[in-house]
């Protein structure tokens, strides 16, 4: 998604993804607001952000994959999981499919 288009929320921004990126942003949203009930949605630098106190969690849609990123380090059986990782984030390509399990264990390492 260009940088430049700018999005109102989650939703708007889901829906100026790229068609292939929207069912995958589309499931992490869902589970964000699902398992941390006491975050808050906002957009910060035109991306969705999930905050609370100090924790975060962000998601973004690139030309290949689709980015989890939070607040904390991923813990070592996220880092194996056959995902490409960064030291906070998580990224799944547009072609695997959502990894439920994983993503719900990636945000109890801030819940």
């Amino acid at each position: 998604m260009p940088s430049r288009v700018k999005v109102t929320d989650t939703n708007d921004y889901i829906n100026k993804a790229a068609i292939a990126a929207q069912p995958i942003l589309s499931t992490l949203a869902q589970l964000i607001t699902s398992e941390l009930l006491d975050f808050t949605a906002k957009i910060k630098w035109n991306l969705p952000f999930y905050e609370h106190d100090k924790q975060y969690v962000s998601i973004a849609a690139y030309q290949a994959h689709v980015s989890l990123s939070i607040s904390a380090d991923l813990d070592d059986a996220t880092l194996t999981a056959g995902y490409a990782t960064g030291q906070k984030r998580l990224n799944i390509g547009l072609d695997q499919p959502v990894p439920v399990a994983l993503v719900r264990q990636v945000l109890q390492l801030i819940a």
